[in-house]
């Protein structure tokens, strides 16, 4: 993990455990691991998948463990909940995480993600148009590959592997 990274996941953690004091929940190893699991990964995950590459590391947790602790990684806004069309909700680590956001094909699933200031200054103007302040923001567009052939299917999820 380079050291900005390790520097955030840190940070994101001290946050965690006051937050989790603050609000009278225990903060326990296993609750931690799940944040250290997101905080050190470059996916987006889901809990199905943060439960089993724990599971992996011989990690002994349950999945409603890893559920709950989403749900409060999500309160204390050091995750973001993001649809990338798989009917299942993913989570990215956002502390630290400048706004951006996803640019998803509806055919291949590829996932791009995009950092814009003109997004940011447009929807800080938005908000502030509407009697709101900017926070953080995460979205996904939903698009196709400019790569798709004739028959209209994308030629990332149509090609043979080699």
């Amino acid at each position: 993990m380079q050291k900005e990274t390790r520097e955030q996941a840190l940070q994101a953690e001290k946050i965690f455990k006051a937050s989790m004091k603050e609000e009278g929940y225990r903060c326990t190893q296993e609750r931690l691991t799940v944040l250290r699991e997101i905080y050190s990964s470059s996916n987006h995950l889901d809990a199905d998948e943060i439960f089993v590459r724990l599971k992996k590391k011989e990690v002994s947790i349950s999945r409603a463990t890893v559920y709950h602790t989403l749900d409060l990684l999500f309160k204390f806004h050091l995750v973001n909940k993001i649809d990338l069309g798989h009917k299942h909700t993913h989570y990215e680590k956002s502390y630290g995480v400048g706004n951006h956001l996803h640019i998803i094909c509806e055919q291949c699933d590829r996932e791009v993600e995009v950092h814009s200031e003109e997004l940011n200054t447009l929807l800080d103007r938005l908000c502030e148009e509407n009697g709101f302040t900017l926070g953080s923001f995460s979205l996904q567009v939903f698009a196709k590959c400019q790569d798709e052939g004739d028959e209209n299917k994308c030629e990332i999820k149509t090609a043979k592997p080699s």
